[in-house]
Parts: C-alpha cells; sequence; structure tokens
C-alpha cells in the first residue's frame, strides 16, 4: 500500500510523504541514509551492480537502526526527483519542512508506523517488489537481515543460495567498506606499481653498475644510494601515472551520471571495459620502457630511449637480419608476457573492486574546506549539548560544498548558517590556493627536488637509478649530461689553440679559426716510415676496399707466431690466407682501430672524423643533405678524379643512398644496380638470387658477383685511360670505394656453390666452445669472402690493373661471434686489420708493418700524402695523420669509441677504456690481455694516472665537437651559429 502511494504520487506529495517519514524516524538515520545514499550513487556512476550497492545500504539501515528489510527497501529504491538529490539535501529539508507540505497525511503516517511495527514478519521479497528471489539475477540474490529490536540488535541471516565462505570474503574485499579509508585505491596504486619498479631495478642492479662502472664500483654505497634514488625516481613516474588515471575514472563519473540513469546495465558493462582497457593500456605504456631498458641493459649494455624506438622502426626492415641470439629472443618474450600478466592482473583489480576507484579520493582533499572546518566545529560543540532525553546528535557534512550547517542551539536546521560573504570569499580563495599548491607539489616541485638530489649524485649512482619511462617523459632530465671539458685546459702550457692538440705535426696548414678543425691542409713533412712512388703527370687510381665485420684476430700474420693471446688455440692457421698473401706484398697495418656498426666506419674512412658519438644514430643517418662535407671523394674530384662508391649491399640503412650521392660520389652501385648487371652481364637468372643457389640473401648480392663486376669496372676503365693517353688526352684516373656484405651478422648466407667447395678445418677454433655453430659460420663466410677478395687482387694483378692502382684494405669493424653480447668483446669488435698495396711503387717498405696506433680516420691524410694534394690544398675537419710519416712509438694516441659499449685511447699496446660521463676507466694490454681481464691502472703512478686521465678529456672533449658539428651543420664553419 505504501509503495503504491508513493509511486502514484506527483512529485510535491511525494516530497511531502518523504517529509513526513523523515520526522518519524531516529536523528541518527540522517548519517545513515546519506552514506547509503551516496554509496548507491557512487556505484551506480563507477559500473557496480546496483543490486551490490542497494545491498550494502541496507545493511546499513537494518543492522543499525532495527529497520526491516521492506523499511529500508521502501527509501533505497524510490530514486526519483528529489529522492535522488544529494542526501544531506535531502535531510535538511526534511526539518525544515517546505511551506507547502504544511498538513501532514495522517493516514499516511500510521500505515508507515505499522509497517514499521510489522515489519519483523515481512521478510519475503515479494512484499515489496512483487516477485521471488528466484526470479532475480545471482547477482541481486543477498543474504536476508532481520533485527529483533533496536536496543538490543541481533542480526541472523537466511540464505536461500548457499554462499562459500571464500566467496563470501572475496565478495567482503570487493565491497570493503570505503568511507573510513577513501583513499584506498590510491595506495594500492602506489604500492603496486611501486614494487614493481623496485623487484626489476634489483634484477638489474649488478648489471647497471658494471655498465657505467667497473666490478669494483658495486659496494653497499652505490647499491643503497641507487636503490634511493631510484625510488624517488619511481615515485614521482608513479604520480604521473595515477594522476592520469584519476582523470580517467573522474572522467568516468561524469559520463556515468550523465547516461546511468537511463541505460543501465549497458553503461556498466562499457564502463567496466573501458576501465579494464585503460589500466592495462596505461600500466603497460609505464612500464614498457622501464622494463624494455632493463632487458638492454641485461643483455646489450644499452639503454632504452625513444631515439632507439624510432631507429627500429626508421630500420625495421633490417631487423630479420640483425644478430639477436635466441637467448635474448626468449628473454624479450618472456619479460613481454611477464608485462602482460602483471598488468592484466593490475587492470582487473581496477575493474573489480569497487575500492580500487580513485575518483573517490584525491590528495587536494587533504586540505579541508572552509564549510567542513566551520560545520565540524559547530557540530563539536552541539553534540556535547544534553536534553532531557539524553544526547541531541548534529549532522556532520560528509561532502565538501554543502552550503548548511547548524546554528545555534534550538533551531539547528532551521537557521542556515552565515558568514560574512567577504570573508566566505576570503576563505575559498585560500581554500582553492592550497589544493592548487597540493597538485603543483606533487607534479612539480617533488620531480624538481628528485631532479635535484640527481645533480649532487655521481653519475653512476644516477645512472644505475635511471628510471627510463620517467628520463623519457621529463626529456632527459634524470640523465647526466656528457661532461663539458674546459678547453683552458687543453691549452695549457701552450700559446695555441685547443684544435691544434688534434692536428698532427706533420700536417702543413692554414686555419680558418681557434675554436675549429675546419682549415686547408697544404701540404706533409716528417721523415718517411715508408714511401711510395708516384708519376704526378700519371697518378694512379685508388681503390679502398672495406671488408664487412672483419677483425684483427682472423689474420695470422698480423696476430704473428707468438700469438701472445692464443687466439689461434695453438694452431698454426690463418682464417684469412689471401689477405695474409696480399698484406705481405704491401705495407700492413697491425694496430689500426675502427668504430661500430659501419656507418661510423664510413665517417672516419672518408672525412677523417671521430664518428658521431650516440647509440641510436650515426653522422649521416637521414642522409644530411644539407651538411657540408669534405674527405676523400672531394679530394680526389678536385684532382680530376672519377667517383664510385660500389657494393652489393642494400644502402637504404642510415640512407647512404642519400648520403653518398650528396657527398662527393658521382656514380653510386647498390645491390639494385648489381643485381640488374649481374642478370645483364653474368647471366645469372632472377631465380637463382633466392632459390637453391642463393647467389643473394637479406642484405644484398654475394661477394663473389659483387667482385667480378667490381673486377669488370676496373678493367673496363683501365682500358679506357690507356686509350685517352695513346690518343694523347688527360688521363681520368678513378677513385673507388666498394663495401662487401657477405659476412655480415648473422653469418647464416653463402652461395650453394660454397658449400660444396673444399676448406681448411676450422674445428679447434670453436668445438667445445659456447656458441659453436656461429663461430663455425662466422669462420666459414669470413674465408668465403676472403677467398672472393684472393680471387680479384690476382685478377687485377693479370689485367694490370695493379700497376696503376693504389689499394687499401680495411676492416669496417669486427666481430664476437664468441659470445652473445659482441660489444662485451671490446678488442674484438673495433681492432681490425689493414693494409696498403702499391704494386711496383714501394721499393724497399715491401712486408713493412707498422706496429704504432692508429685509426680509419688515418687514411684520408695518408692517401693524401701517398697521391699528392691539388694545388692549392684541401679543405677538411679530420683529426687524422698520414701514416706515411715516422713517429716515435707510443707517442701518439687514437680515439676509438663503440657508443654501444665505452669510449676509448690507444697508445703503442695500452688502451684505455672510459666512459663519456662517469669516472669509471680501465687500462689493458691489448697484445697480452687481449680479452681485457686486468686493469692496469692502479699499478701506475699517479702522475701516470693524471696523464691518462687528461687524455680521458681529450676524447671527451672531441668527440662532443662532432655532435655539436654534425647536429648544427656546421663541419665547415669557423663558427656555428647555434
Amino acid at each position: 500500500m505504501l509503495r503504491h502511494t508513493l509511486n502514484t504520487a506527483g512529485p510535491q506529495r511525494k516530497q511531502c510523504y518523504m517529509y513526513d517519514i523523515l520526522d518519524h524516524i531516529p536523528q541518527q538515520l540522517f548519517l545513515v541514509y546519506s552514506v547509503g545514499l551516496q554509496l548507491e550513487t557512487r556505484a551506480r556512476t563507477h559500473n557496480i551492480s546496483t543490486a551490490i550497492s542497494l545491498q550494502m545500504q541496507r545493511q546499513a539501515f537494518s543492522g543499525h537502526f532495527g529497520l526491516t528489510r521492506a523499511t529500508s527497501r521502501l527509501f533505497l529504491t524510490e530514486k526519483n526527483n528529489d529522492l535522488s538529490r544529494p542526501p544531506l539535501d535531502l535531510a535538511v529539508r526534511g526539518r525544515n519542512r517546505s511551506s507547502r507540505c504544511v498538513h501532514r497525511d495522517d493516514t499516511f503516517i500510521s500505515e508507515f508506523s505499522a509497517l514499521a511495527a510489522t515489519s519483523v514478519t515481512m521478510d519475503s521479497p515479494r512484499a515489496v517488489y512483487g516477485h521471488t528471489r528466484k526470479s532475480l539475477s545471482t547477482r541481486s540474490r543477498f543474504p536476508e537481515i532481520r533485527s529483533l529490536n533496536a536496543d538490543n540488535l541481533v542480526v541472523h541471516t537466511e540464505t536461500e543460495t548457499k554462499v562459500s565462505r571464500s566467496w563470501s570474503r572475496i565478495l567482503e574485499i570487493r565491497l570493503m567498506d570505503i568511507r573510513s579509508v577513501p583513499w584506498c585505491g590510491w595506495l594500492f596504486v602506489y604500492t603496486f606499481v611501486q614494487f614493481c619498479f623496485s623487484v626489476s631495478r634489483c634484477l638489474a642492479l649488478k648489471a647497471l653498475v658494471n655498465m657505467y662502472g667497473s666490478p669494483e664500483d658495486y659496494t653497499v654505497g652505490v647499491k643503497s644510494a641507487a636503490l634511493s634514488l631510484g625510488f624517488l625516481e619511481d615515485f614521482v613516474c608513479t604520480t604521473y601515472f595515477t594522476s592520469a588515471l584519476w582523470i580517467f575514472d573522474t572522467f568516468k563519473h561524469s559520463v556515468g551520471e550523465r547516461f546511468g540513469q537511463r541505460e543501465g546495465w549497458t553503461t556498466e558493462i562499457i564502463g567496466g571495459v573501458a576501465t579494464f582497457a585503460v589500466s592495462w593500456l596505461l600500466f603497460v605504456t609505464l612500464m614498457a620502457p622501464f622494463v624494455a631498458d632493463l632487458v638492454l641493459v641485461l643483455y646489450r649494455d644499452m639503454r632504452f630511449t625513444l631515439g632507439l624506438l624510432a631507429t627500429l622502426i626508421r630500420e625495421r626492415h633490417y631487423l630479420k637480419a640483425a644478430p639477436i641470439s635466441s637467448e635474448e629472443v626468449q628473454a624479450a618474450y618472456g619479460a613481454a608476457a611477464g608485462l602482460v600478466v602483471v598488468g592484466t592482473f593490475f587492470a582487473l583489480v581496477r575493474t573489480w573492486a569497487s575500492w580500487s576507484d580513485l575518483a573517490l579520493w584525491n590528495p587536494t582533499r587533504i586540505v579541508p574546506s572552509p564549510e567542513s572546518l566551520q560545520t565540524r566545529k559547530i557540530s563539536v560543540k552541539k553534540s556535547t549539548m544534553r536534553s532531557g532525553k539524553g544526547v541531541k546528535y548534529v549532522e556532520l557534512a560528509l561532502e565538501e560544498g554543502d552550503d548548511k550547517s547548524p546554528e545555534d542551539e534550538d533551531d539547528i536546521i532551521d537557521k542556515p548558517f552565515s558568514l560574512n560573504e567577504k570573508h566566505t570569499r576570503q576563505k575559498c580563495t585560500v581554500y582553492q590556493a592550497l589544493r592548487v599548491g597540493v597538485v603543483l607539489m606533487g607534479l612539480v616541485v617533488v620531480p624538481s627536488i628528485v631532479v635535484a638530489v640527481r645533480c649532487v649524485c655521481s653519475p653512476l649512482v644516477a645512472f644505475s637509478a635511471l628510471n627510463a619511462t620517467l628520463n623519457e617523459l621529463l626529456n632527459h632530465a634524470f640523465q647526466p649530461a656528457p661532461i663539458e671539458v674546459d678547453i683552458s685546459k687543453l691549452s695549457k702550457g701552450t700559446n695555441e689553440p685547443w684544435v691544434e692538440k688534434y692536428i698532427d705535426r706533420s700536417e702543413l696548414h692554414d686555419r680558418f679559426g681557434d675554436d675549429t678543425l675546419f682549415r686547408r691542409t697544404t701540404g706533409f713533412i716528417g721523415d718517411l716510415a715508408f714511401d711510395v712512388k708516384i708519376d704526378p703527370s700519371n697518378p694512379p687510381n685508388v681503390l679502398v676496399i672495406g671488408v664487412e665485420s672483419f677483425r684483427y684476430r682472423d689474420s695470422r700474420y698480423l696476430v704473428g707466431d707468438a700469438d701472445p693471446s692464443n687466439l689461434f688455440e695453438g694452431t698454426n692457421m690463418t682464417i684469412t690466407p689471401n689477405f695474409d698473401r696480399w698484406a705481405k706484398r704491401g705495407v700492413a697495418l697491425r694496430n689500426i682501430w675502427s668504430s661500430i656498426p659501419t656507418s661510423r666506419s664510413l665517417e672516419s674512412i672518408l672525412f677523417a672524423q671521430i664518428p658521431y658519438n650516440s647509440n641510436v644514430k650515426t653522422g649521416i643517418t637521414g642522409g644530411k643533405k644539407e651538411t657540408k662535407l669534405s674527405g676523400l671523394p672531394q679530394l680526389y674530384k678536385e684532382k680530376g678524379y672519377e667517383t664510385y662508391f660500389t657494393t652489393g649491399s642494400s644502402i637504404t640503412l642510415d640512407n647512404w643512398n642519400i648520403f653518398l650521392r650528396t657527398h662527393g660520389y658521382d656514380v653510386v652501385w647498390d645491390d639494385t644496380v648489381m643485381t640488374k648487371m649481374a642478370e645483364r652481364n653474368l647471366n645469372i637468372s632472377r631465380e637463382e638470387w633466392h632459390g637453391e643457389e642463393h647467389r643473394g640473401f637479406g642484405w644484398g648480392v654475394h661477394d663473389d658477383l659483387s667482385f667480378q663486376l667490381l673486377g669488370d669496372l676496373l678493367v673496363r676503365k683501365a682500358r679506357m685511360q690507356k686509350e685517352q693517353q695513346a690518343r694523347g688526352d688527360v688521363k681520368k684516373p678513378l677513385f673507388l670505394t666498394h663495401y662487401t656484405i657477405s659476412s655480415h651478422e648473422p653469418y647464416e648466407s653463402w652461395p650453394t656453390w660454397y658449400s660444396k667447395t673444399a676448406k681448411p678445418d676450422f674445428s679447434a677454433l670453436y668445438k667445445g666452445k659456447p656458441h659453436a655453430d656461429r663461430i663455425q659460420r662466422y669462420l666459414n663466410v669470413r674465408y668465403f669472402t676472403d677467398m672472393e677478395l684472393g680471387k680479384f687482387m690476382d685478377r687485377m694483378q693479370e689485367e694490370g690493373v695493379l700497376n696503376d692502382t693504389i689499394v687499401v684494405i680495411v676492416g669496417d669493424h669486427g666481430q664476437a661471434p664468441e659470445i652473445d653480447n659482441a660489444n662485451l668483446h671490446e678488442e674484438s669488435v673495433t681492432r681490425v686489420p689493414a693494409a696498403i698495396i702499391a704494386e711496383g711503387r714501394l721499393g724497399d717498405a715491401v712486408g713493412l708493418v707498422l706496429d704504432d696506433a692508429a685509426e680509419q680516420y688515418d687514411i684520408l691524410n695518408t692517401l693524401a700524402d701517398i697521391t699528392g694534394l691539388p694545388e692549392e690544398g684541401f679543405l677538411q675537419t679530420g683529426v687524422g695523420r698520414s701514416l706515411k710519416r715516422k713517429i716515435p712509438f707510443g707517442e701518439r694516441a687514437v680515439f676509438s669509441n663503440d657508443p654501444m659499449r665505452k669510449m676509448s685511447i690507444v697508445r703503442g699496446h695500452q688502451r684505455l677504456r672510459y666512459d663519456a660521463v662517469t669516472d669509471a676507466m680501465m687500462l689493458h694490454d691489448t697484445e697480452m690481455d687481449y680479452h681485457m681481464t686486468t686493469d692496469l691502472l692502479p699499478f701506475l703512478s699517479p702522475k701516470e694516472q693524471d696523464e691518462w686521465k687528461a687524455w680521458r678529456d681529450y676524447g671527451r672533449r672531441i668527440a662532443s665537437y662532432y655532435v655539436k658539428r654534425w647536429d648544427e651543420k656546421c663541419l665547415l664553419a669557423i663558427k656555428c651559429r647555434g
């Protein structure tokens, strides 16, 4: 009857009925009703089952005040018009009875009183809803709640559907009362994310310290400092993550309030899916860079950056041929799977548990509002007043923004609390300012403090604590900057500009400024280490051959019979017999160093520069159309040479195809050109490239065909030159750069005919070793390229080409197939073989082996000194010296950097490896300690150590010089505009 009365009443009459009810229930019910109504509204907004929220509110009514289920249901199921308004507002208006409800409906009040008295027997759902519980969905079947009386409360439960205790506990967790701990969701997110960060850090900490320091640096102090700073960075990162989740939850509330009443279950389902998807996506976005960074540290000694990701995307077509071991692949899959599982768990908790909703609370609520302060003050005062019947209860404001408060003892509700308008406005302004301050504190001030803490920490600690996600988000603010070397120290004790330190004294030059290497080289002076006879009227052709992945230790001739590091396992074999044979006929360079990968060797060989110091790009990345350069192509073009670049490889990697054509080469042949030429000139069918014959592979055309086509070009050009001279015309010599490709990682492809060819037994070099299969493949393909090099050189000799050609053979960089992370074997990766062959021109210098330290960037000045300069000299920005000139052994230092690993300086047979930022340094003997197991630096005198530190500063300074000049496109400039 009551339900019918309420449903058929108009809005105004229904409001009056509710006022009547409120006038006849205890004062305490205001608070409970308010809480229950808020819980239901929030539950509906947050896409939690309405049935669940109703059960919670019924428990609040009947459990605390002796109301029966039917009575409480009467209140909580009628949510129309005023009943859906904020609960305290309804309660206040209940006590301040509307003037339009002056006349009470005594019949209604009587029925309500009777219902309250007899409701103990009304425990059937049909009494209110008109249907049985069995007709309800399973989500709506909850324990029945019954009270015996209001003073001595006893609660019993009757369950028609049996629920296991475990499920009850789960339900209790899900529906945990969050009224007293609304910040529970924030606590969960912070705790969970910080735990994930901390566990990951502990697993990779040792590798991080070793990466930037040495095993001796892995001390308790360093570990504690790194973990502490890391915790702070993780906290800042978690704050940004939690803020993003809070924004989503708040937005979801707004959407739920707008559409929840109309859409019902649809809104709830959509909200749940959205919560899961957004939570999962944000968590994975947060953790993926961090996890990827640690995996790279463990397996590659690299750090994750967005630049690295951009490089991988840019060069994605070459990833299938990248040197990635199965162990690394498994580790990557394992890390990804773990991240997905943990992210899924996090998202499920956020979707499943109502208390994980971040919109229920935010840190700005730490600041109490003026209204809440005033309400609490008055409520505390009034709660101590006693009437004849006992304590007089006063409602408390449960929500910020309640604009009504009790005023005096006699009429607490009837008279709204009023403040001076100006004073109130001032308080509100201060309140809002404090809330903004809390936001700024969390999002700006705390991160700034952490950055300041990072700045006072050592670079070793800072790098070990680095949170890759946060570092990328804040534009590398948490990454120590490269050390700026004081230029004045470099020129201390001399009157020369600092750049003269990097220009060899045998070079005659005119500098264009005191702060630039841009200069005009006009000649070379000094005693000769060897000489090459050149007729200026008949300039020779110049051929530079860069051999892919060719390392010093592959040549027995260069290693020597003594083999102090036992690189050949006690055997007398060599892997490169043809290179050795031709090196003996020329001048061999056994102590020449390089950088990795091949693009960096191009910078050094062609332009005599220390390569661009970055592990995500090189100086030529992107083609660098607008960057002006001067090196070997420009030198020989000025001397009247034709310039060719040839390779069997694809040259789209790092945009070589753009760079080479715009920086001095008239003609460029790549795999596409050679494929067409081989099909036309060598009768290679298209099916043979990737068919059973394997004439091509992922990187391009194999070396047998590329050397064949290169030889055809040289023979044809040699004949044309002879014809020119016979006619009395000026000879048009050829400058040609050729790069091989077959020996590129992962060493899995060679022509089928080579597989059937007899080869030396290299088993002594790989049997019983880790990665024996990979070592064997490397040795086989190295021997293949050497075989084709020998065939090419023999053919050129037979055709008479070598008598008119200066040939330089050099490894582009080395490799270390013996281990997963090749960069760890730094000497194997950066020490390469080289030889200068000048048939009939060397005289007594044939068979000479230069043992002093040299670098690929010395090739420019060496060839310029051999073949001669243009009349007005030539422009350059290099740091090389002419190896044709003699200097005392061990006096000169060369800079050989591996941005993937460490920077290094070589003097004589000693190599200093150091970090671009941290203080870590180690010194090794390159002959006796090839694998770098003994650090010699601690055994040196303080004076000797200081000397190496000075060279370290020279290395840092020149590396930063080239980075700046490349970035600002001012290599051929006196000053950079930036």
